[in-house]
Protein backbone atom coordinates (compact mmCIF):
# COMPACT_ATOMS: atom_id res chain seq x y z
CA UNK A 1 0.00 0.00 0.00
CA UNK A 2 1.21 3.51 -0.72
CA UNK A 3 2.05 5.36 2.47
CA UNK A 4 2.81 8.94 3.30
CA UNK A 5 6.09 9.56 5.07
CA UNK A 6 8.63 12.27 5.63
CA UNK A 7 12.02 12.59 4.04
CA UNK A 8 14.38 13.24 6.95
CA UNK A 9 17.84 12.56 5.59
CA UNK A 10 19.19 15.08 8.05
CA UNK A 11 17.64 16.74 11.06
CA UNK A 12 19.72 19.50 12.55
CA UNK A 13 19.02 20.03 16.21
CA UNK A 14 19.03 23.42 17.84
CA UNK A 15 18.33 22.78 21.50
CA UNK A 16 20.70 24.88 23.56
CA UNK A 17 21.52 24.88 27.23
CA UNK A 18 22.22 28.40 28.37
CA UNK A 19 25.32 28.64 30.53
CA UNK A 20 28.81 30.07 30.53
CA UNK A 21 29.42 29.21 26.89
CA UNK A 22 31.94 26.84 25.36
CA UNK A 23 35.68 27.34 24.90
CA UNK A 24 37.47 24.31 23.49
CA UNK A 25 41.17 24.91 22.89
CA UNK A 26 42.85 22.68 20.32
CA UNK A 27 46.62 22.11 20.27
CA UNK A 28 48.05 19.96 17.46
CA UNK A 29 51.64 21.14 16.85
CA UNK A 30 51.96 19.25 13.56
CA UNK A 31 49.09 21.21 12.01
CA UNK A 32 49.99 24.79 11.11
CA UNK A 33 47.46 26.91 9.24
CA UNK A 34 45.33 23.79 8.68
CA UNK A 35 41.55 23.65 9.06
CA UNK A 36 39.86 21.28 11.51
CA UNK A 37 36.13 20.60 11.87
CA UNK A 38 34.15 20.33 15.11
CA UNK A 39 31.00 18.26 14.88
CA UNK A 40 28.66 15.98 16.78
CA UNK A 41 27.32 12.47 16.41
CA UNK A 42 23.65 12.05 15.53
CA UNK A 43 23.15 8.32 15.71
CA UNK A 44 25.17 6.97 12.76
CA UNK A 45 25.68 10.40 11.17
CA UNK A 46 28.56 12.81 11.71
CA UNK A 47 27.18 16.36 11.69
CA UNK A 48 29.64 19.28 11.23
CA UNK A 49 29.10 22.27 13.53
CA UNK A 50 32.06 24.61 13.13
CA UNK A 51 35.46 25.03 11.46
CA UNK A 52 38.73 26.42 12.79
CA UNK A 53 42.10 27.30 11.26
CA UNK A 54 44.91 26.20 13.58
CA UNK A 55 47.44 29.01 13.46
CA UNK A 56 50.83 27.68 14.56
CA UNK A 57 49.10 24.45 15.54
CA UNK A 58 46.53 25.88 17.96
CA UNK A 59 43.13 27.54 18.04
CA UNK A 60 39.89 27.87 19.99
CA UNK A 61 36.27 26.90 19.27
CA UNK A 62 34.39 29.51 21.24
CA UNK A 63 30.76 30.55 21.74
CA UNK A 64 28.54 32.39 24.22
CA UNK A 65 26.22 29.41 24.64
CA UNK A 66 26.86 25.91 25.90
CA UNK A 67 26.63 23.24 23.25
CA UNK A 68 24.09 20.46 23.80
CA UNK A 69 25.55 17.55 25.73
CA UNK A 70 26.67 14.52 23.75
CA UNK A 71 29.55 12.92 21.87
CA UNK A 72 31.50 15.26 19.59
CA UNK A 73 34.35 14.74 17.16
CA UNK A 74 37.31 16.65 15.75
CA UNK A 75 37.88 15.99 12.05
CA UNK A 76 41.43 16.55 10.76
CA UNK A 77 42.78 17.38 7.27
CA UNK A 78 44.05 13.81 6.81
CA UNK A 79 40.38 12.65 7.11
CA UNK A 80 40.92 11.01 10.49
CA UNK A 81 38.96 12.05 13.56
CA UNK A 82 38.64 11.36 17.28
CA UNK A 83 35.71 11.57 19.69
CA UNK A 84 35.32 13.48 22.93
CA UNK A 85 32.45 14.35 25.25
CA UNK A 86 30.67 17.59 26.07
CA UNK A 87 28.36 18.10 29.02
CA UNK A 88 28.53 20.59 31.91
CA UNK A 89 32.24 21.39 31.61
CA UNK A 90 32.76 23.03 28.23
CA UNK A 91 35.97 24.98 28.79
CA UNK A 92 39.03 22.76 28.41
CA UNK A 93 42.06 22.05 26.27
CA UNK A 94 42.74 19.11 23.96
CA UNK A 95 46.35 18.39 23.06
CA UNK A 96 47.27 15.62 20.61
CA UNK A 97 49.15 14.77 17.44
CA UNK A 98 48.06 13.26 14.13
CA UNK A 99 49.81 9.92 14.61
CA UNK A 100 48.38 8.25 17.72
CA UNK A 101 45.26 9.82 19.21
CA UNK A 102 44.82 7.09 21.78
CA UNK A 103 48.18 7.34 23.51
CA UNK A 104 49.20 10.94 22.82
CA UNK A 105 45.95 12.77 23.55
CA UNK A 106 45.54 14.69 26.82
CA UNK A 107 42.75 16.82 28.28
CA UNK A 108 43.31 19.80 30.57
CA UNK A 109 40.40 20.82 32.84
CA UNK A 110 38.12 17.99 31.62
CA UNK A 111 37.93 15.16 34.11
CA UNK A 112 35.17 13.49 32.09
CA UNK A 113 37.27 13.23 28.92
CA UNK A 114 40.30 12.15 30.95
CA UNK A 115 38.23 9.26 32.32
CA UNK A 116 36.95 8.58 28.79
CA UNK A 117 40.43 8.34 27.22
CA UNK A 118 41.69 6.24 30.13
CA UNK A 119 38.85 3.77 29.55
CA UNK A 120 39.61 3.69 25.81
CA UNK A 121 43.24 2.84 26.54
CA UNK A 122 42.17 0.10 28.95
CA UNK A 123 39.92 -1.43 26.28
CA UNK A 124 42.74 -1.22 23.75
CA UNK A 125 45.12 -3.07 26.08
CA UNK A 126 42.57 -5.81 26.74
CA UNK A 127 41.86 -6.10 23.03
CA UNK A 128 45.56 -6.63 22.36
CA UNK A 129 45.68 -9.33 25.04
CA UNK A 130 42.72 -11.10 23.47
CA UNK A 131 44.28 -10.88 20.00
CA UNK A 132 47.51 -12.51 21.22
CA UNK A 133 45.47 -15.40 22.61
CA UNK A 134 43.53 -15.75 19.36
CA UNK A 135 46.71 -15.69 17.27
CA UNK A 136 48.34 -18.33 19.49
CA UNK A 137 45.29 -20.56 19.17
CA UNK A 138 45.30 -20.22 15.38
CA UNK A 139 48.89 -21.43 15.21
CA UNK A 140 48.17 -24.53 17.30
CA UNK A 141 44.43 -25.13 17.07
CA UNK A 142 44.67 -28.86 17.86
CA UNK A 143 46.41 -28.30 21.20
CA UNK A 144 43.70 -29.10 23.77
CA UNK A 145 45.85 -27.90 26.67
CA UNK A 146 46.35 -24.53 24.95
CA UNK A 147 42.63 -24.22 24.25
CA UNK A 148 41.87 -24.63 27.96
CA UNK A 149 44.53 -22.09 28.90
CA UNK A 150 43.20 -19.60 26.37
CA UNK A 151 39.65 -20.12 27.62
CA UNK A 152 40.73 -19.39 31.20
CA UNK A 153 42.60 -16.25 30.13
CA UNK A 154 39.60 -15.06 28.07
CA UNK A 155 37.43 -15.41 31.13
CA UNK A 156 39.95 -13.39 33.15
CA UNK A 157 39.97 -10.63 30.52
CA UNK A 158 36.17 -10.43 30.66
CA UNK A 159 36.32 -10.40 34.46
CA UNK A 160 38.90 -7.59 34.43
CA UNK A 161 36.70 -5.56 32.09
CA UNK A 162 33.64 -6.04 34.32
CA UNK A 163 35.63 -5.01 37.39
CA UNK A 164 36.98 -1.90 35.67
CA UNK A 165 33.49 -1.03 34.37
CA UNK A 166 31.97 -1.28 37.86
CA UNK A 167 34.86 0.73 39.32
CA UNK A 168 34.54 3.77 37.06
CA UNK A 169 30.73 3.71 37.31
CA UNK A 170 30.98 3.78 41.10
CA UNK A 171 33.63 6.51 41.12
CA UNK A 172 31.90 8.79 38.56
CA UNK A 173 28.13 8.27 38.88
CA UNK A 174 27.16 11.77 37.69
CA UNK A 175 29.22 11.86 34.51
CA UNK A 176 27.54 11.79 31.11
CA UNK A 177 30.28 9.36 30.08
CA UNK A 178 28.86 6.87 32.61
CA UNK A 179 25.36 7.39 31.19
CA UNK A 180 26.72 6.62 27.72
CA UNK A 181 28.86 3.72 28.92
CA UNK A 182 25.96 2.03 30.74
CA UNK A 183 23.81 2.44 27.61
CA UNK A 184 26.27 0.30 25.65
CA UNK A 185 25.94 -2.57 28.11
CA UNK A 186 23.63 -5.48 27.30
CA UNK A 187 21.07 -6.76 29.79
CA UNK A 188 22.41 -9.56 31.97
CA UNK A 189 19.76 -12.20 32.62
CA UNK A 190 20.30 -13.76 36.07
CA UNK A 191 21.70 -17.28 35.92
CA UNK A 192 18.94 -18.36 38.32
CA UNK A 193 16.44 -17.94 35.46
CA UNK A 194 16.74 -21.10 33.38
CA UNK A 195 13.38 -21.28 31.62
CA UNK A 196 13.73 -19.98 28.06
CA UNK A 197 10.45 -18.08 28.04
CA UNK A 198 11.14 -16.50 31.41
CA UNK A 199 14.57 -15.45 30.16
CA UNK A 200 12.94 -13.67 27.24
CA UNK A 201 10.41 -11.87 29.43
CA UNK A 202 13.13 -10.75 31.81
CA UNK A 203 15.27 -9.51 28.91
CA UNK A 204 12.35 -7.61 27.39
CA UNK A 205 11.26 -6.07 30.69
CA UNK A 206 14.80 -4.94 31.59
CA UNK A 207 16.03 -4.00 28.09
CA UNK A 208 16.11 -0.28 28.89
CA UNK A 209 17.45 -0.57 32.44
CA UNK A 210 20.77 0.83 31.25
CA UNK A 211 19.45 3.16 28.56
CA UNK A 212 17.61 6.34 29.49
CA UNK A 213 15.85 7.18 26.22
CA UNK A 214 14.52 10.39 27.80
CA UNK A 215 18.08 11.76 27.96
CA UNK A 216 18.62 14.02 24.89
CA UNK A 217 22.41 13.74 25.27
CA UNK A 218 22.28 10.10 24.16
CA UNK A 219 20.76 11.19 20.87
CA UNK A 220 24.13 12.79 20.06
CA UNK A 221 25.88 9.42 20.24
CA UNK A 222 26.10 6.49 17.80
CA UNK A 223 23.88 4.18 19.88
CA UNK A 224 20.50 5.84 20.53
CA UNK A 225 18.63 4.88 17.37
CA UNK A 226 20.29 1.46 17.33
CA UNK A 227 18.84 0.66 20.78
CA UNK A 228 15.36 1.82 19.81
CA UNK A 229 15.30 -0.15 16.56
CA UNK A 230 16.73 -3.26 18.20
CA UNK A 231 13.94 -3.28 20.78
CA UNK A 232 11.20 -2.64 18.22
CA UNK A 233 12.51 -5.07 15.58
CA UNK A 234 14.14 -7.88 17.54
CA UNK A 235 12.85 -7.92 21.12
CA UNK A 236 9.11 -7.33 21.22
CA UNK A 237 6.46 -9.35 19.41
CA UNK A 238 5.76 -8.00 15.93
CA UNK A 239 2.01 -8.01 16.55
CA UNK A 240 0.82 -4.47 15.93
CA UNK A 241 -0.80 -4.07 19.35
CA UNK A 242 2.50 -4.90 21.08
CA UNK A 243 4.38 -2.49 18.82
CA UNK A 244 1.86 0.29 19.50
CA UNK A 245 2.34 -0.09 23.26
CA UNK A 246 6.12 0.22 22.84
CA UNK A 247 5.81 3.18 20.45
CA UNK A 248 3.51 5.06 22.85
CA UNK A 249 5.96 4.48 25.69
CA UNK A 250 8.92 5.74 23.65
CA UNK A 251 7.13 8.87 22.46
CA UNK A 252 6.02 9.78 25.97
CA UNK A 253 9.55 9.22 27.32
CA UNK A 254 10.92 11.62 24.70
CA UNK A 255 8.84 14.55 25.94
CA UNK A 256 11.66 15.69 28.24
CA UNK A 257 13.03 17.78 25.37
CA UNK A 258 11.32 19.38 22.37
CA UNK A 259 13.95 18.30 19.86
CA UNK A 260 14.16 14.78 21.29
CA UNK A 261 10.38 14.52 20.96
CA UNK A 262 10.58 15.76 17.37
CA UNK A 263 13.29 13.24 16.52
CA UNK A 264 11.41 10.34 18.14
CA UNK A 265 8.11 11.16 16.46
CA UNK A 266 9.63 11.67 13.00
CA UNK A 267 11.78 8.54 13.28
CA UNK A 268 8.90 6.27 14.34
CA UNK A 269 6.50 7.85 11.85
CA UNK A 270 8.93 7.23 8.97
CA UNK A 271 9.93 3.79 10.23
CA UNK A 272 6.40 2.40 10.07
CA UNK A 273 5.35 4.42 7.00
CA UNK A 274 8.13 2.81 4.96
CA UNK A 275 7.91 -0.70 6.45
CA UNK A 276 6.96 -3.58 4.13
CA UNK A 277 5.34 -5.53 6.99
CA UNK A 278 1.54 -5.40 6.62
CA UNK A 279 0.81 -4.82 10.31
CA UNK A 280 3.13 -1.79 10.30
CA UNK A 281 0.35 0.22 8.69
CA UNK A 282 -1.65 -0.16 11.90
CA UNK A 283 1.24 1.41 13.80
CA UNK A 284 1.73 4.12 11.18
CA UNK A 285 -1.94 5.14 11.31
CA UNK A 286 -1.88 5.10 15.12
CA UNK A 287 1.16 7.43 15.25
CA UNK A 288 -0.30 9.72 12.59
CA UNK A 289 -3.71 10.02 14.26
CA UNK A 290 -2.66 10.19 17.93
CA UNK A 291 0.50 12.28 17.62
CA UNK A 292 1.60 13.53 14.22
CA UNK A 293 -1.53 15.33 13.04
CA UNK A 294 -1.97 16.99 16.44
CA UNK A 295 1.59 17.78 17.47
CA UNK A 296 3.93 17.95 14.46
CA UNK A 297 4.03 21.75 14.40
CA UNK A 298 7.16 21.63 12.23
CA UNK A 299 5.30 20.07 9.30
CA UNK A 300 3.62 22.14 6.62
CA UNK A 301 -0.13 22.66 6.60
CA UNK A 302 -0.30 20.89 3.22
CA UNK A 303 1.39 17.79 4.62
CA UNK A 304 -0.89 17.65 7.68
CA UNK A 305 -4.02 18.23 5.57
CA UNK A 306 -2.95 15.40 3.25
CA UNK A 307 -2.40 13.16 6.27
CA UNK A 308 -5.83 14.06 7.67
CA UNK A 309 -7.40 12.97 4.39
CA UNK A 310 -5.46 9.70 4.07
CA UNK A 311 -5.69 8.37 7.65
CA UNK A 312 -9.51 7.85 7.76
CA UNK A 313 -9.36 6.01 4.43
CA UNK A 314 -6.62 3.72 5.68
CA UNK A 315 -8.37 2.90 8.97
CA UNK A 316 -10.94 0.73 7.25
CA UNK A 317 -8.22 -1.35 5.58
CA UNK A 318 -6.08 -2.14 8.62
CA UNK A 319 -5.38 -5.60 9.98
CA UNK A 320 -8.07 -6.34 12.57
CA UNK A 321 -10.58 -3.80 11.21
CA UNK A 322 -14.01 -4.97 10.11
CA UNK A 323 -14.24 -4.97 6.32
CA UNK A 324 -16.54 -2.60 4.47
CA UNK A 325 -19.76 -4.04 3.10
CA UNK A 326 -19.32 -4.16 -0.69
CA UNK A 327 -21.95 -5.13 -3.26
CA UNK A 328 -20.89 -7.47 -6.03
CA UNK A 329 -22.37 -9.47 -8.91
CA UNK A 330 -21.92 -13.24 -8.88
CA UNK A 331 -21.40 -15.63 -11.75
CA UNK A 332 -24.02 -18.36 -12.29
CA UNK A 333 -23.14 -21.58 -10.41
CA UNK A 334 -23.24 -23.89 -13.45
CA UNK A 335 -21.47 -24.41 -16.77
CA UNK A 336 -24.57 -24.02 -18.99
CA UNK A 337 -25.31 -20.52 -17.69
CA UNK A 338 -21.67 -19.49 -18.04
CA UNK A 339 -21.65 -20.85 -21.60
CA UNK A 340 -24.65 -18.61 -22.32
CA UNK A 341 -22.73 -15.59 -20.97
CA UNK A 342 -19.80 -16.45 -23.22
CA UNK A 343 -22.10 -16.36 -26.27
CA UNK A 344 -23.52 -12.99 -25.20
CA UNK A 345 -19.99 -11.63 -24.80
CA UNK A 346 -19.54 -11.21 -28.57
CA UNK A 347 -22.54 -8.87 -28.79
CA UNK A 348 -21.39 -7.05 -25.64
CA UNK A 349 -17.95 -6.53 -27.23
CA UNK A 350 -19.48 -5.28 -30.50
CA UNK A 351 -21.65 -2.66 -28.77
CA UNK A 352 -18.68 -1.36 -26.79
CA UNK A 353 -16.55 -1.03 -29.90
CA UNK A 354 -19.35 0.95 -31.55
CA UNK A 355 -19.29 3.36 -28.61
CA UNK A 356 -15.51 3.69 -28.90
CA UNK A 357 -15.73 4.44 -32.63
CA UNK A 358 -18.33 7.18 -32.16
CA UNK A 359 -17.42 10.86 -32.22
CA UNK A 360 -18.62 11.51 -28.69
CA UNK A 361 -16.32 13.06 -26.07
CA UNK A 362 -14.04 10.70 -24.15
CA UNK A 363 -15.96 11.06 -20.89
CA UNK A 364 -19.28 10.44 -22.63
CA UNK A 365 -17.90 7.30 -24.30
CA UNK A 366 -16.53 6.11 -20.96
CA UNK A 367 -19.88 6.64 -19.18
CA UNK A 368 -21.74 4.81 -21.97
CA UNK A 369 -19.39 1.81 -21.65
CA UNK A 370 -19.89 1.77 -17.88
CA UNK A 371 -23.66 1.70 -18.40
CA UNK A 372 -23.30 -1.08 -20.98
CA UNK A 373 -21.21 -3.05 -18.49
CA UNK A 374 -23.78 -2.47 -15.73
CA UNK A 375 -26.55 -3.79 -17.96
CA UNK A 376 -24.46 -6.83 -18.86
CA UNK A 377 -23.91 -7.59 -15.17
CA UNK A 378 -27.67 -7.85 -14.63
CA UNK A 379 -27.60 -11.07 -16.66
CA UNK A 380 -25.39 -12.65 -14.01
CA UNK A 381 -26.72 -14.68 -11.08
CA UNK A 382 -27.53 -11.62 -9.02
CA UNK A 383 -26.24 -9.08 -6.53
CA UNK A 384 -24.89 -9.96 -3.09
CA UNK A 385 -23.34 -8.15 -0.15
CA UNK A 386 -19.85 -9.02 1.05
CA UNK A 387 -20.91 -9.25 4.69
CA UNK A 388 -24.15 -11.17 4.13
CA UNK A 389 -24.57 -14.27 6.30
CA UNK A 390 -23.60 -15.28 9.81
CA UNK A 391 -20.13 -16.59 9.01
CA UNK A 392 -17.36 -15.69 11.45
CA UNK A 393 -14.77 -15.04 8.74
CA UNK A 394 -14.99 -13.80 5.16
CA UNK A 395 -11.90 -14.35 3.01
CA UNK A 396 -11.56 -12.19 -0.10
CA UNK A 397 -9.50 -13.82 -2.84
CA UNK A 398 -8.40 -11.38 -5.55
CA UNK A 399 -7.28 -13.01 -8.78
CA UNK A 400 -6.78 -12.56 -12.49
CA UNK A 401 -7.04 -15.42 -15.03
CA UNK A 402 -3.80 -14.45 -16.80
CA UNK A 403 -1.77 -14.26 -13.57
CA UNK A 404 0.61 -17.23 -13.35
CA UNK A 405 0.46 -17.46 -9.55
CA UNK A 406 -3.35 -17.18 -9.65
CA UNK A 407 -3.59 -20.10 -12.09
CA UNK A 408 -1.49 -22.23 -9.75
CA UNK A 409 -2.83 -21.22 -6.35
CA UNK A 410 -6.54 -20.54 -6.97
CA UNK A 411 -7.49 -24.17 -7.79
CA UNK A 412 -5.44 -25.36 -4.79
CA UNK A 413 -7.16 -22.90 -2.50
CA UNK A 414 -10.61 -23.83 -3.86
CA UNK A 415 -9.94 -27.53 -3.24
CA UNK A 416 -8.68 -26.79 0.27
CA UNK A 417 -11.79 -24.78 1.07
CA UNK A 418 -14.12 -27.51 -0.19
CA UNK A 419 -12.33 -30.21 1.79
CA UNK A 420 -11.63 -28.42 5.07
CA UNK A 421 -13.33 -25.05 5.46
CA UNK A 422 -16.72 -25.33 3.77
CA UNK A 423 -19.42 -25.40 6.39
CA UNK A 424 -17.11 -24.22 9.18
CA UNK A 425 -18.20 -20.58 9.23
CA UNK A 426 -15.64 -19.46 6.65
CA UNK A 427 -17.00 -17.70 3.58
CA UNK A 428 -14.84 -17.10 0.50
CA UNK A 429 -15.52 -14.46 -2.13
CA UNK A 430 -13.23 -14.68 -5.17
CA UNK A 431 -12.98 -11.28 -6.87
CA UNK A 432 -11.97 -11.13 -10.53
CA UNK A 433 -9.78 -8.08 -11.24
CA UNK A 434 -10.26 -6.34 -14.59
CA UNK A 435 -9.94 -2.56 -14.75
CA UNK A 436 -8.82 -1.89 -18.33
CA UNK A 437 -12.15 -0.55 -19.58
CA UNK A 438 -10.41 2.00 -21.82
CA UNK A 439 -9.03 -0.83 -23.97
CA UNK A 440 -12.41 -2.36 -24.71
CA UNK A 441 -11.26 -5.24 -26.92
CA UNK A 442 -8.74 -6.44 -24.37
CA UNK A 443 -11.27 -5.87 -21.58
CA UNK A 444 -13.78 -8.19 -23.26
CA UNK A 445 -11.14 -10.78 -24.16
CA UNK A 446 -10.09 -10.89 -20.50
CA UNK A 447 -13.69 -11.49 -19.46
CA UNK A 448 -13.70 -14.48 -21.83
CA UNK A 449 -10.53 -15.77 -20.13
CA UNK A 450 -12.27 -15.34 -16.78
CA UNK A 451 -15.22 -17.48 -17.90
CA UNK A 452 -12.83 -20.15 -19.22
CA UNK A 453 -10.80 -20.10 -16.01
CA UNK A 454 -13.90 -20.62 -13.86
CA UNK A 455 -15.23 -23.29 -16.22
CA UNK A 456 -11.94 -25.22 -16.51
CA UNK A 457 -11.38 -25.39 -12.76
CA UNK A 458 -15.11 -25.55 -11.86
CA UNK A 459 -14.80 -22.84 -9.24
CA UNK A 460 -18.29 -21.40 -9.72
Amino acid sequence: MKKLFLSTTLILFSFFVFGQGHEIKIKIPHLKNDTVILGHHLNTQLIPDDTLVLKKGSGVFKGKKNKPGGMYFLFLPNKSYFDFLLDKQQKFTITTDTVDFLNNKTYLNSKENSVFIKYQRFLSDKSKEAKKLTDALKKDSTNSKLRKEVSVKYQQINKDMDIYFDKIVKENPDMFFITFLKATKQVDVPKSITDRQKKYYYYKEHFFDNVDISDPRLLRTPIYEEKINMFLDQVISQQYDSVIIAVDWMIEKSRTNDELFRYMLVHLFNKYASSQIMTSENVYVHIAEKYYIKEAKWSSKEFIDDLKEKVPKKKGCLIGAKGQNVKYQTLPPDSLSIDKLKKELAEFKRKGNEIDSSKSEKKVRYDEKVQLLSNYYTTFAGEKNLLDGNQEYTLIWFFSPHCGHCKTETPKFHKKWQEEFKGTGVKVVAIYLNEDIENWTKFCDDIGKWYKFVFDYQIY
